[in-house]
């Protein structure tokens, strides 16, 4: 099984808030952030710079302010959306393969998977700036598949982005694509994924695996 990060297993919207509101000099409210992410920290701050009409003259290095804003305190209300954890146990307990496939930089998503799952086994983790590309590139995918020996008609993949839905989609894997992310369900269905692929939360998952 193969999860997105954010919005998908932990609700970090407002902690990249704190950081990017620090980075830009202003207050970011959750539901603004939200629309910026899901592309890489680099892409949530040209977003934001664009849309709140600030200035910015390097988006590199601005784009290093905030990973180091956000490297200081990487988790203070970031939490597990309801029933993860007990997914991800069932799926250590049954010997079933999880695989986190995130756009954040590698040193931040190993660091925040470690603080909020620090019992579960994580069979790999791909971040940005790690040995993958980013999302939608499937190029992590294939190297789950690689390592596990699985084939990818027996991979589900969950996220709550239509950059997650076109990763599924690039990879050729199943996919679920969760409501209660950092898109709203009318976002989604407006980016191409399908009704039938959404879902409100992650009950019933497990049958997938029994």
């Amino acid at each position: 099984m193969i999860f997105d990060l954010d919005g998908t297993i932990l609700d970090t919207t407002k902690d990249i808030g704190i950081a990017l509101g620090k980075t830009l000099g202003t207050s970011l409210p959750e539901d603004q952030t939200a629309r910026f992410l899901g592309r890489g920290l680099r892409n949530a701050v040209i977003s934001a710079a664009n849309e709140l009409g600030i200035q910015i003259d390097d988006a590199d290095a601005t784009t290093e302010r905030l990973i180091e804003f956000y490297r200081q305190v990487p988790v203070l209300y970031t939490c597990p959306y309801p029933g993860v954890v007990e997914l991800l146990r069932f799926l250590n307990n049954h010997d079933v393969p999880v695989c986190v496939y995130s756009n954040k930089e590698q040193d931040l998503a190993d660091t925040i998977l470690g603080i909020c799952f620090p019992d579960i086994t994580f069979e790999m983790v791909a971040g940005m700036h790690g040995k993958y590309e980013a999302k939608p590139s499937s190029q992590a995918i294939d190297a789950f598949c690689a390592k596990t020996g699985m084939q990818k008609k027996d991979i589900l993949y969950v996220g709550d982005s239509e950059v997650d839905f076109k990763t599924a989609v690039n990879s050729g894997v199943d996919y679920l694509i969760l409501t209660w992310g950092q898109r709203t369900k009318e976002n989604l269905l407006e980016s191409g994924v399908p009704q039938e692929a959404l879902i409100p939360n992650l009950k019933g998952l497990e049958n997938y695996f029994i």
